[in-house]
């Protein structure tokens, strides 16, 4: 399988330090920062073709930093473990990925109002998905963006990325009201979209059993910088259990995961504030 992997350029620094075997995806107009990395995917797919022998990916310039990975990693670990999965995630923060329930719970603890701004919008065009209770772990969620997908996949992410461009656009829903109210992210305030919209890629694969998705190790990329990476051993464990509970069912994996996941978080004072 050919890839073409973009790093997104966001001015003339970024794109005079594009890492080798990295493409140039010029978005030096940053015409629509409120969208971050969806305005310049966006425009990318909306107007060029896409071939089906290709995975395709559209990567910020942390991804090196966030990640420790560069293109000559991603090729090796394609040329040894791709086997025709429609999506390849490259995701970090471990810490964040197991000891949380899922993408929306984690994001919620950072990002109040998350989790209902997500279920929103699936009740309305995904009717049947309840977020707040899926699983995810280090096989099934997405974070920052960081995948390599086939053609199929991308068509279906951008249908739904349309749907949440129109849904924020239009302004006068409650939904869109939710999706414009900002949120913390730091020293900055953004509007929740941005966080809604880096959950797209797991909510179609929890949406859409037919994707099958190839992962990363996590464990063998970089923590988050908050106080949650103190728990590695936790970590792997929760993982683990929550894997398990997805194969089987057994609801004593889900039983020991969330005593692992509530004992810690009771363990830390609330991050205020903290980027992830």
């Amino acid at each position: 399988m050919k890839t073409r992997i973009y790093q997104i350029c966001y001015s003339p620094e970024t794109m005079a330090n594009v890492p080798e075997g990295f493409l140039v995806l010029d978005n030096l107009k940053n015409e629509r920062a409120d969208w971050r990395e969806y305005w310049p995917i966006r425009q990318f797919l909306k107007n060029n073709y896409l071939s089906d022998d290709v995975l395709y990916g559209f990567l910020s310039p942390k991804f090196p930093q966030k990640t420790g990975l560069n293109h000559e990693n991603i090729q090796d670990f394609l040329n040894t473990h791709y086997s025709d999965q429609d999506v390849v995630s490259f995701s970090p923060f471990w810490d964040l990925s197991s000891i949380f329930k899922n993408v929306f719970e984690q994001g919620d603890f950072f990002h109040a109002g998350l989790t209902e701004a997500c279920q929103a919008f699936s009740d309305i065009h995904l009717a049947g998905i309840d977020l707040s209770d899926s699983i995810t772990h280090s096989q099934n969620n997405i974070f920052c963006n960081y995948f390599l997908a086939k053609k199929s996949f991308w068509l279906e992410w951008l249908e739904l990325g349309e749907l949440l461009f129109e849904e924020a656009e239009n302004r006068r829903t409650e939904l869109s009201k939710k999706l414009c109210a900002t949120t913390t992210y730091g020293a900055q305030n953004l509007p929740m979209k941005i966080f809604v919209q880096e959950r797209l890629a797991t909510i179609c694969l929890l949406a859409n059993r037919k994707f099958s998705c190839l992962s990363y190790s996590p464990f063998n990329m970089g923590s988050s910088t908050t106080p949650f990476n103190q728990f590695i051993r936790e970590s792997v464990i929760s993982d683990a259990l929550k894997i398990a509970y997805t194969q089987t069912q057994e609801y004593s994996y889900l039983r020991e995961f969330s005593s692992i996941r509530d004992g810690i978080i009771e363990s830390l004072a609330k991050p205020k504030d903290i980027p992830v």
